[in-house]
């Protein structure tokens, strides 16, 4: 097998992992975290429960648990660090551990002193666990990996972060655009375009799921030249300049194209792609307008990029909040709009602006880590299963809505936006083709490790890769990957070992956490911070999809859409297909919807798009069946309880355990050592290790807790209450094992301090998909 120059092999199999990795982290000690428990609390209380222990006994433990929690508590709200990461996340939550500083280690336990515990806690917890990659708090490192290199070589700087980059949120540089947009002086000068899945053909405005709209000659030679790249100034006066066309003086344009606005068929903004050029894309715009005008513009613009430098100066936690006090004033006081977004709500961007970082460490992972993983490579082919009869399955749901359409209109050349809207529903509604698929791969793999006839009590079940590489062969037949961007995994690795010395040496076991199905995660535009070569990242996507990647381009309130989350691997071939209003296209990549028709050849669906294109139906829509492909790395069984799973020595999945907040009891316990009482209770009674991850369904992350903490117990039950709140007693609750634990945290910095990390891949299957190439 020829291994191209961006892979390696992964020994054992064939298949291939990029040498390009990244290592996201926490950005405070795992020492942090353990100042929270409380062991010998934790033993009284079971004694308690046992009837070995007294209710003296117990109270004296938590009082002095409580007075050790509290110094605790204090020393990590006394680290100005702490405090400043804070300040960049919630400035209104900053006055908890302020608070806390001014009120002394020993101050009496009121309902305010709980309250900030708490919130304390469960910043502690994300700073320190959770590998979140955010500000110097969750720093991430791009490393190198060589199946011929030993196992892990290379080692940390002397600081925690090598570069930092402050970014505005995209929302605020809407608002700042449209801000500077409002003067009349600037209208001339911003982009116009029509909304990108809206297309132009003679005197006809073609518009998804409608007739085509007739337009007049002086529409029409207005529109035509609505293509993003010109300015208004620009269209009004070609308009004006075309024979036969009516307009008679660009003045008349201006408000055809106001009327058009209103009618959703333009755009007349400052371009700004949802991605983190933004910024720069905005400026270059600003730069151009000429006069009076555009000083003004210039003159807003430079006032929040230099109140936003100012903040990306400011060093310490009181600096950072006074300069984020400025920034939010300022920002308010050009805008008109408050400094907050989407208050309350995860991925959201709720600020003005985000810090990323690159931590100061350069490490290689080697031959032995790689060859750790390789019984995950039954995993792979089975995904391989998934998303080859994900593509059958809608192969064959769009080639009989095809054969119905073509059938209505006469032709078997259709328009793909009424083929589009005919899949809605088997794309995005309930009762979906796609769900009957994700559960027969969950019961096929439940039958492969016999999780359901289990006795409740197993921890553990043990395969070997070889057996269970068989029974992959016969469960998951599948010849090759549904779709282009199917051949590319991305699993976060957790590698554990005492020490990185120890790791060096090859003593160390691997977990795998999550598993990214059909998505290629490190294609994600905020872990460019620190990247040394893009260009070779691109060439790689680009040697593993080279027919070129489709992107559509979503609305800015599409879940979990947000600038930071955006691709930044295009290839000079890629586009963007505008199936709906959005913003910021990029007029040389964006295809519209209504420019493309399908027809079948050869017995397979393909499209047809402007400039004698053409390209698999499949392709078209493989982000949309990637959506339900992507999270289905999560097996549970149908018990309340799925033991951990290996594969050889690899852990394929952490013990978990499910339930309902009803079940937990805990939601309506009331009292802090009640509260507690109930939850050493609880976790005893479904065998639940003292450290956890939960997870409860009105959430999209989980949070860390620890049993014996009484802080954590507090955290865990306000949780609930409140998810009993949102989703009633039904809303889930998932509990997964903590693995890899503190003590296998072997990531140091120069000083010996240990932080938690994982390993984030590429991996690519050696066999290509259907219609790899052009």
């Amino acid at each position: 097998m020829t291994v191209p120059d961006h892979a390696t092999p992964i020994p054992g199999t064939s298949w291939l992992v990029w040498r390009a990795g990244l290592l996201r982290s926490a950005g405070f000690g795992a020492d942090v975290i353990e100042s929270f428990a409380a062991p010998s609390l934790a033993a009284a209380a079971d004694a308690l429960r046992a009837g070995t222990g007294s209710r003296d006994a117990f109270d004296a433990a938590f009082d002095e648990a409580s007075a050790e929690l509290g110094r605790a508590v204090y020393d990590v709200s006394a680290d100005p660090r702490f405090r400043e990461a804070m300040a960049w996340q919630n400035l209104g939550a900053l006055n908890a551990p302020e608070a806390i500083v001014r009120d002394g280690p020993d101050a009496p336990r009121n309902a305010n002193r709980r309250r900030r515990e708490e919130l304390v806690a469960k910043y502690a917890q994300r700073y320190t666990v959770k590998n979140d990659s955010i500000g110097f708090f969750g720093p991430m490192c791009w490393v190198t990996v060589d199946a011929q290199a030993p196992a892990m070589t290379g080692g940390h700087g002397p600081s925690l972060t090598r570069m930092r980059k402050v970014f505005f949120e995209w929302w605020a540089l809407v608002a700042l655009a449209a801000s500077i947009a409002e003067d009349e002086g600037v209208k001339p000068w911003l982009p116009v375009a029509l909304q990108p899945h809206l297309c132009v053909r003679g005197r006809r405005l073609l518009v998804p799921g409608r007739p085509p709209r007739e337009l007049s000659a002086g529409e029409a030679a207005v529109l035509e030249r609505c293509d993003g790249r010109r300015v208004a100034a620009e269209v009004a006066a070609e308009a004006a300049a075309v024979p036969g066309s009516g307009v008679r003086r660009p003045d008349d344009v201006y408000p055809l194209l106001s009327r058009f606005v209103e009618q959703d068929v333009l755009r007349w903004e400052f371009v700004l792609p949802m991605n983190l050029s933004a910024e720069d894309a905005l400026r270059a715009q600003v730069r151009r307008i000429e006069g009076a005008a555009g000083e003004r513009a210039r003159g807003v613009f430079d006032r929040l990029v230099a109140a936003r430098d100012a903040l990306a100066d400011a060093d310490g936690a009181e600096a950072v909040a006074k300069a984020m006090e400025q920034l939010n004033n300022d920002f308010a006081e050009v805008t008109g709009r408050a400094a907050h977004h989407r208050d309350g709500q995860t991925y959201a961007g709720r600020t003005l602006v985000h810090l990323d970082t690159a931590r100061d460490a350069e490490f290689t992972f080697g031959g032995p880590v790689l060859a750790a993983l390789a019984p995950m490579e039954p995993v792979l082919r089975s995904c391989r299963w998934l998303t080859s009869t994900l593509a059958e399955v809608y192969r064959d749901t769009l080639r009989r809505l095809h054969q119905e359409l073509a059938a209505e209109l006469s032709t078997d050349e259709v328009p793909f936006d009424q083929l589009l809207f005919m899949a809605q529903t088997a794309l995005f509604g309930e009762n979906l083709p796609a769900a009957e698929v994700v559960d027969e791969f969950g019961r096929r793999w439940a039958d492969i490790l016999g999780i359901n006839d289990l006795p409740a009590e197993a921890e553990c079940v043990r395969i070997s890769a070889a057996e269970l590489s068989a029974a992959v062969d016969e469960a998951f037949p599948a010849p090759r990957p549904g779709w282009p961007m199917a051949r590319l995994h991305s699993p976060d690795v957790h590698v554990c070992a005492s020490s990185a010395e120890a790791l060096a040496r090859g003593e160390f076991s691997v977990v795998l956490g999550e598993l990214h199905v059909g998505m290629p995660t490190l294609d994600t535009d905020f872990f460019r911070v620190g990247v040394q070569r893009e260009d070779d990242l691109i060439a790689a996507m680009r040697a593993d999809v080279p027919a070129g990647r489709v992107h559509p381009l979503v609305p800015d309130e599409w879940p979990r859409q947000c600038a930071r989350n955006a691709d930044w691997m295009f290839g000079w071939d890629d586009i963007e297909l505008g199936f709906t209003a959005a913003p910021g296209a990029n007029p040389d990549r964006l295809v519209p919807i209504t420019a493309i028709t399908v027809s079948e050849v050869d017995g397979e669906l393909i499209a047809f798009l402007p400039g004698h294109t053409r390209r698999p139906l499949l392709d078209l829509v493989s982000d949309f069946l990637g959506i339900h492909a992507f999270d289905t790395w999560k097996l549970t069984g149908v018990r309340g309880h799925t033991p951990r799973v290996m594969v050889d020595d690899l852990v394929l999945l952490r013990r978990s355990w499910r339930c309902t907040v009803a079940e937990t009891g805990l939601a309506g316990i009331t009292g802090e050592r009640e509260r507690y009482l109930a939850v050493r209770a609880w976790a005893s009674g479904l065998g639940l290790p003292e450290r956890v991850f939960v997870r409860v369904s009105t959430e999209i992350k989980p949070c860390y807790v620890d049993f014996t903490s009484p802080v954590y117990a507090r955290v865990l039950c306000t949780m609930l209450r409140s998810a009993q709140r949102t989703g009633g007693g039904d809303a889930g609750v998932t509990v997964s094992e903590m693995m890899p634990t503190p003590d296998q945290a072997w990531l140091t910095d120069s000083g010996g301090k240990r932080y938690t990390s994982e390993l984030r891949l590429h991996l690519v299957d050696p066999v290509e998909p259907q219609g790899a190439g052009r």
